[in-house]
């Protein structure tokens, strides 16, 4: 095969890709009310380059593109395919794997018994919207406060 055709090919679905990825942006532009300037600061990425990708000046090159297409998406349709309760127990087993943090301790932090915690963790309509409420509101800042920032 020529050179000339493979870089042609290649070429061509870079454009194809970055053409997905910007149309993806404009997604949660117009439907999420998400501002270029945010999805910089979320994902990392320089505003100027962003802006300019976004207005078509720079093409390729993005920088981690598994990571902003994966936050692309989960900034759109992921977050709406898992449920609430769901969404809470996936970060309660982040603090449980990540951290080592007991049912205990947030059940201390969230003002339950243990076995509220047992209980949302085995079946989450076994509490009530008041004790989830309580739980979500704890764990979700435990969350905010381990997490650690990218060097």
């Amino acid at each position: 095969m020529d050179i000339k055709i493979i870089r042609q090919s290649v070429s061509k679905n870079i454009n194809q890709n970055d053409c997905i990825i910007r149309g993806d942006i404009q997604n949660l532009i117009n439907n999420y009310k998400i501002e270029v300037k945010s999805l910089s600061k979320i994902t990392g990425l320089d505003y100027v380059w962003l802006k300019d990708f976004m207005d078509g000046e720079n093409n390729s090159n993005i920088p981690e593109p598994a990571h902003l297409s994966n936050m692309i998406y989960m900034l759109s349709d992921g977050i709406l395919m898992i449920n609430e309760d769901d969404r809470i127990k996936g970060v309660i087993d982040v603090l449980i794997s990540g951290f080592e943090i007991k049912y205990e301790t947030l059940a201390i932090y969230a003002k339950l018994e243990l076995e509220d915690v047992q209980n949302f963790m085995d079946d989450t309509n076994s509490i009530s919207i008041e004790k989830k409420y309580k739980l979500a509101v704890a764990v979700l800042f435990l969350h905010y406060l381990f997490k650690r920032l990218p060097n």
